[in-house]
């Protein structure tokens, strides 16, 4: 019996030293997979500290130079505005026409960067279009109806640029 105890007790001792074995090539490989993630992690950190720096340039850059396209559209209606200045002549009618086809330029140019005028002539007041600066009673209109536009209002794209300020019809008061 003595003599299985010590060749037991060397099985034992091999199996363990087996087990040590494996267990550190199992931690080698994690250490190598834990220094693998860790430097992936510092470069993603690198890389979305330049991405986050690229974007607030790029955030600068709009915000400085956004409105390129719509000024040089501008600088042509000033050009325009320039050339009628200089104009000498006598007909008056012909200037007239000249500012008209500037005006209707500058719309032109509003419009194609998403400016356009609110419509509200005719229409159901609406406050989140237009602010009423007058009232005035019509008789055959119905009550909250615009009847006049003081000043116009312009959407950018979907959103109210400026509210148009208007003059909205109101229902007779009864007299008690």
């Amino acid at each position: 019996m003595t003599e299985e105890k010590p060749q037991e007790t060397s099985q034992e001792l091999d199996q363990a030293e087996q087990r040590i074995k494996e267990l550190e090539e199992k931690v080698s490989k994690l250490e190598q997979t834990a220094r693998a993630v860790n430097q992936r992690y510092v470069e993603l950190q690198r890389e979305f500290e330049y991405l986050r720096e690229r974007y607030r340039k790029d955030l600068e850059e709009v915000k400085k130079y956004g409105h390129e396209k719509l000024a040089l559209d501008l600088l042509e209606v000033v050009d325009n505005f320039e050339r009628a200045f200089e104009y000498e002549g006598q007909d008056l009618e012909a200037f007239k026409r000249g500012f008209e086809l500037i005006y209707g330029e500058l719309l032109r140019i509003l419009e194609k960067h998403g400016v356009k005028e609110i419509e509200l002539l005719g229409k159901e007041f609406d406050p989140y279009l237009a602010e009423a600066v007058d009232r005035q009673y019509e008789e055959k209109t119905p009550p909250n109806t615009v009847l006049r536009v003081e000043r116009k209002g312009y959407f950018l794209h979907e959103r109210v640029l400026r509210p148009a300020r208007v003059v909205v019809s109101y229902a007779e008061e009864e007299i008690s």
